[in-house]
């Protein structure tokens, strides 16, 4: 989701028409779907895969419907309530006829990937380390009640459930039941990649040395938000969920590449330098996008 310009959120001319979510925050849920669904003010849709839709149906507040779970919400709470991560306001979670939805508040301001060549050396600087920051931040995000050692990979939850984002494809991989389950998953993939693709010849494995910490797995250029104060926003929490350490990194890779020869020394200051773990990841490529269902 993203929240900068004009064709991306609205004609600038029509958002002063919209209401406010104090205005509309008395609607019901079947309400607040009619309102979306007659609403003109729409973003990109970043897979076609997977369905997800975000429009501004009101001044303040966004709605995001389709590949929706009640992990995102949580998530985002959790991560607003014991972090100073800045992360949009949910206002409701709501489900009608098997349709799932978040009403979140809008963050204005510019996407990174919008702004980052306007920015200078400093501006530039501060950006990566509040984003350094914030992801030393979300790995001290534990769940109440769960401890590090019970916790299982994946969205947070009740129980485990399919995971998505760039380490598993649009197809999504598991559920996993525990970090062992997670492992045996990547190394059927490397089985699958040397049967087929005969490669990698060389012996390498899943690295599972390191804990399963919250993870966005989505830190593009479009999730990053710059208000108007200069301020960092984390938005589109879809995909977070507890990885291994060096997912974030790995999933980081799949981007940025205004940075030039600088990205991987770079990405490696803000998540972590895991060369080894992404080169698995690389090897094994194949087999878990093209040769997902082998």
């Amino acid at each position: 989701m993203t929240a900068s310009a004009p064709s991306q959120g609205g004609d600038p001319s029509t958002i002063k028409t919209l209401p406010s979510w104090a205005d509309i925050s008395s609607l019901s849920d079947e309400d607040l779907f009619s309102l979306y669904g007659s609403c003109e003010h729409r973003f990109p849709q970043p897979s076609y895969i997977r369905f997800t839709s975000v429009r501004r149906i009101a001044s303040d507040v966004v709605m995001k419907i389709g590949h929706v779970q009640d992990s995102e919400p949580l998530t985002m709470n959790l991560v607003r309530e014991s972090m100073t991560i800045l992360v949009p306001v949910v206002r409701r979670y709501l489900t009608v006829n098997g349709n799932n939805a978040i009403v979140m508040d809008y963050t204005p301001g510019q996407t990174l990937e919008d702004c980052w060549g306007q920015l200078g050396f400093w501006r530039r600087l501060r950006v990566v380390w509040t984003i350094r920051r914030y992801i030393r931040q979300l790995r001290c995000v534990l769940v109440p009640g769960t401890p590090r050692g019970k916790q299982f990979p994946g969205r947070i939850g009740k129980e485990p459930q399919l995971c998505y984002g760039p380490m598993f494809s649009d197809y999504g991989g598991g559920p996993f039941a525990s970090y062992d389950e997670l492992t045996s998953w990547y190394m059927h993939k490397l089985d699958v990649n040397r049967r087929i693709r005969k490669t990698p010849v060389e012996d390498v494995t899943f690295d599972s040395s390191l804990p399963l910490v919250l993870t966005h797995l989505d830190l593009n250029l479009r999730n990053l938000i710059i208000d108007h104060d200069s301020r960092v926003w984390l938005i589109d929490w879809e995909h977070a969920g507890f990885y291994p350490q060096w997912f974030e990194y790995a999933a980081m890779l799949n981007g940025w590449e205004m940075l030039g020869r600088w990205k991987g020394w770079i990405l490696g200051f803000m998540a972590g330098f895991y060369k080894r773990q992404t080169s698995f990841i690389a090897e094994i490529s194949w087999a878990i996008l093209t040769g997902h269902f082998m």
